[in-house]
């Protein structure tokens, strides 16, 4: 099989660079924070010998992709919109779209926003939530865990970079590693990072030389341009008014790990009709004993749930 090959598109407006691996159907994996294309290595591979054509973007601001300077170049709109024109550009009408994290509410807002360009989506970590009309993901956090929540203690230019900048391996450590079902808070004279326990080890499912991957690119690279994502989620709020409580007809998969953060906050809504009645398609699954990174921690399970249900649509 052919090796995974990289180049760079032109796709509204900057430069991103995809890696892509195969031929058939286009499938198309997003990251989160604080990831890359590299988060995908154990995907890429196993879908590519199914027989499809995997294309792994670096998102906006992240790795080898452009990353506008001006800060309000992150909106959901500009992140839908980069994924809608690497569509066109690869010359495809309807795709298959999988995301994990950030790039699973990107996924989401695809199959809201432009349903006719997917076949079917796959989100891993972060499943499908409905605009709320009286609060944004960020208004809901702080109304329920206060000031010092990760969401809005990173709001803040320079800040979080700062933060993050002084030790980046052992930023990298703490969020790859790190199991919780409660939400992250900064404890007392203390970051949200800082509050994170440092792991005793590596756990068996990453090793050190994957974990310096992920250093390498953002020592050289920087966090600014994924925490732009967060600093614009009360204006993407603002701008998906037009959207308030829609679904999508695209069908659906959702994945998450039960000792994964998101877990607790969306477990109860999953499993409630209000899930099937916005994504009447939408199925959702529970991964026993894996975390946040569940594609890197749990691949071969993963691998097969994905592959199950790109065959089934």
């Amino acid at each position: 099989m052919d090796q995974i090959t990289h180049r760079t598109l032109e796709v509204n407006g900057i430069k991103m660079h995809i890696a892509e691996q195969g031929t058939g159907p286009l499938v198309m994996l997003l990251h989160g924070f604080p990831a890359m294309w590299y988060q995908w290595r154990h995907q890429i591979p196993v879908l590519a010998k199914a027989g499809y054509h995997v294309v792994v973007p670096d998102m906006r601001g992240y790795a080898q992709t452009e990353a506008p300077e001006d800060p309000t170049k992150y909106t959901i709109l500009h992140l839908v919109g980069d994924v809608v024109a690497l569509i066109q550009a690869l010359g495809e009408k309807q795709v298959y779209l999988i995301g994990h994290d950030w790039g699973a509410i990107i996924t989401w807002m695809t199959a809201v926003l432009r349903p006719e360009l997917l076949k079917c989506v796959i989100t891993l970590s972060v499943g499908f939530t409905p605009r709320d009309p009286k609060l944004s993901l960020l208004g809901q956090m702080k109304a329920d865990f206060g000031e010092r929540v990760y969401m809005q203690e990173w709001q803040e230019p320079g800040k979080a970079e700062a933060d993050f900048n002084r030790d980046i391996k052992g930023a990298i450590l703490k969020i790859y590693t790190h199991r919780v079902t409660e939400m992250w808070t900064a404890g007392e004279n203390k970051s949200v990072l800082q509050s994170v326990p440092a792991p005793e080890k590596l756990p068996d499912w990453i090793t050190d030389e994957e974990i310096q991957v992920y250093v390498d690119n953002y020592t050289r690279r920087g966090f600014t341009g994924g925490f732009n994502w967060y600093r614009n989620l009360d204006r993407s709020w603002e701008l998906l008014a037009p959207w308030t409580d829609f679904g999508t007809p695209v069908p659906g998969l959702v994945i998450i790990g039960d000792m994964d953060l998101t877990f607790t906050f969306t477990k109860a809504y999953h499993e409630s009709p209000k899930f099937k009645a916005h994504v009447p398609n939408g199925e959702f699954k529970i991964v026993p004993g894996f975390g946040h990174f569940v594609n890197e921690e749990a691949p071969e399970v993963v691998n097969s749930l994905i592959l199950d249900f790109l065959k089934k649509h």
